[in-house]
């Protein structure tokens, strides 16, 4: 095959959301990108108050030294550390002085020995898109002019846009063009924010559609929309076009388990046409794990991309064939998942949870294989008690290795024994949980739970039930029809439709609350801030309406999470509530065992016989 030219511009954004990378770790990065070609490192971590929210003001003194010592660092090994800075938040940009604060900024890194910058405006709010655009473009032609030539950086001006997602002309992409500098390079995350792959065609369109040369801001192997994961397979599905001329991968939280893909993301930007991701892995598990075999199975496990790929595509096959030998086979080599002697300290503290989480679901489908491969189920097989017990020390894990996978085949194998597990069979009020076809594992562990706290409960609709739950998996129509039942509702899922909420987002990366009404019954004793989940994942917050009582709020936005609107009351979209309804902060995991803390269940249940207890 034809060697090709490398990409000029490669490298890594830091730039996702939660716990941004140590001190250590972005030296530890430094270390290997020199000599992996990753010669760029942008600094734009969402966590640091100084890069976005508070962007204006200067760095502290420790932090600033910080800041210089880690540019040193990069460049003594060869990587050319870039300083973002986020000021789409609150810039007004039609103020001079604003621009001039901007440039000061700049220049008080510039003078601890930073030579390198890129403007970032994404994720902010996107009103009048022209306009927006054109003031964008606008602001960096005067940083360029007012800040970067002055200082004597000649290099182009680097911008990541508000619409950086997609390949059609927009008018953003418009009023962007008209005022950028000619020269200036521009982020794009592809046809989608999180893409499987990146077609030249997808390339040709979105350069016509800004006019200016592109980096790809590569959301690979990021994790930071589901932290229960790691992504540490290769890169798949890249292109290259006329006016793409490099690639900044965003990394995971977890450094060094970034070092697994972020190794063959080198290897594509140096030679795409020559790229070979299973060749490419199997250099990065060697570069990365060393020479044992302790973390393969686990890495083979998660290297599915996209995210909503198939995770393990060998143990689908293997089980849609049942070659339940091959599967036990299988799923031993990952209960066997151990860090090796020689493995690098981070490396086995990051992945620590996910080894963990590999033994528990290796062990756990072993025990189903046995089942599901005997001839007679009568004796020598594994029996119900040890099939659930392991099916709770796999669901007692945060992490996820191929929890789905091993679940059906637990499932699978309990009802091969003929047990049918008691689900929702208290003698309580009547729950009804509407979710969709495949009702997410949460789903179903939130009926055992309404059972085992003395409800009667059960998945889809009931006419009869004296309480509705609405998840997010509820169909549309599900939902819509739930909106005028006279019987209270508690929804985490279409609370804009519902009219619970005027608006409606789901943050990422949290994993707490704040109680704002200690007294009332909702909270059921619990004051101030409240670990709800035992890893960090997706909040639901709204905007309830005014009449609604705000039991929690998301501590960093301040928005509900736990909003009780009385019946008879006037919900968001002006109808009146037939009967009280509750917002919940549940996402789209909803009720899941690995995710729930035991204070999630307390809010849960006291919020429940609220709804219960009369108007």
């Amino acid at each position: 095959m034809t060697a090709t030219a490398p990409l000029a511009w490669r490298g890594v954004v830091e730039g996702f959301y939660g716990e941004p990378w140590s001190h250590a770790d972005r030296l530890a990065w430094f270390d290997r990108a020199g000599g992996l070609g990753l010669d760029h490192y942008v600094y734009a971590p969402k966590d640091d108050p100084w890069h976005r929210e508070e962007w204006r003001e200067p760095y502290p003194a420790d932090r600033l030294a910080s800041l210089a010592s880690l540019a040193t660092a990069a460049e003594q090994r060869g990587v050319r550390f870039v300083y973002a800075i986020s000021p789409g938040l609150s810039m007004r940009y039609d103020d001079p002085e604003e621009h001039r604060t901007l440039a000061a900024k700049c220049r008080q890194l510039l003078e601890a020995g930073i030579h390198s910058f890129a403007l970032l405006f994404d994720d902010v709010p996107m009103d009048e898109p022209e306009a927006l655009g054109r003031a964008h473009g606008e602001t960096a032609a005067r940083f360029e002019r007012g800040f970067l030539r002055p200082a004597g950086i000649d290099e182009p001006v680097l911008l990541c846009p508000t619409d950086y997602a997609g390949v059609a002309t927009t008018p953003y992409r418009t009023g962007l063009a008209e005022a950028l500098p000619a020269d200036a390079r521009l982020f794009w995350t592809g046809a989608d924010i999180v893409v499987g792959e990146v077609t030249a065609e997808d390339i040709r369109l979105a350069v016509e559609s800004y006019g200016r040369e592109l980096v790809l801001w590569d959301n690979f192997p990021v994790n930071d929309f589901d932290r229960s994961r790691v992504f540490l397979g290769p890169l798949t599905g890249r292109a290259t076009a006329p006016g793409l001329i490099g690639i900044a991968a965003n990394p995971m939280v977890e450094a060094a388990a970034s070092r697994f893909a972020l190794h063959t993301v080198a290897e594509w930007a140096a030679d795409p046409e020559a790229y070979e991701p299973a060749a490419a892995a199997g250099r990065a598990y060697a570069a990365v794990a060393g020479p044992g075999e302790g973390l393969r199975t686990l890495v083979d496990a998660c290297s599915a991309w996209p995210p909503g790929a198939p995770r393990w595509p060998l143990l689908d096959e293997l089980v849609s064939h049942e070659r339940w030998d091959a599967v036990e086979a299988l799923l031993g080599r990952l209960a066997d998942t151990h860090a090796e002697p020689g493995t690098a300290p981070d490396l086995a503290a990051q992945l620590a949870p996910w080894i963990a989480a590999a033994r528990a679901a290796g062990a756990a489908g072993v025990l189903a294989c046995r089942v599901l491969a005997a001839d007679t189920v009568d004796t020598g097989v594994p029996d119900a008690d040890a099939l659930l017990a392991a099916r709770r020390a796999l669901e007692a894990e945060y992490a996820d290795v191929a929890r789905g996978a091993v679940l059906s085949l637990l499932d699978a194998a309990v009802e091969r024994l003929g047990v049918t597990p008691q689900r929702g069979h208290g003698d309580g009020a009547l729950i009804a949980v509407l979710t969709g076809a495949n009702p997410a594992p949460g789903d179903r562990e939130l009926v055992e739970f309404l059972g085992a706290s003395g409800f009667r409960a059960h998945l889809g609709d009931d006419p009869a039930a004296d309480l509705l739950i609405v998840t997010r998996a509820a169909p549309e129509e599900l939902a819509a029809s739930a909106a005028g039942r006279p019987v209270p509702l508690l929804a985490w899922g279409h609370l804009v439709p519902l009219g619970m909420a005027s608006a409606s987002t789901v943050p990422l990366s949290l994993d707490r609350i704040h109680i704002a009404d200690a007294g009332h019954p909702a909270a059921d004793g619990l004051d101030g801030e409240v670990v709800v989940y035992r890893g960090r994942s997706k909040l639901t917050v709204g905007d309830p309406p005014d009449a609604a009582a705000v039991v929690a709020r998301d501590p960093e936005s301040g928005r509900a999470v736990i909003g009780i609107t009385p019946a008879g009351a006037t919900l968001a979209d002006g109808s009146t509530a037939p009967a009280t309804r509750a917002t919940f902060f549940l996402a789209a995991d909803g009720f899941a065992p690995w995710l729930v803390t035991p204070d999630a269940r307390t809010l849960l249940l006291a919020t429940i016989r609220d709804l219960l207890s009369g108007p």
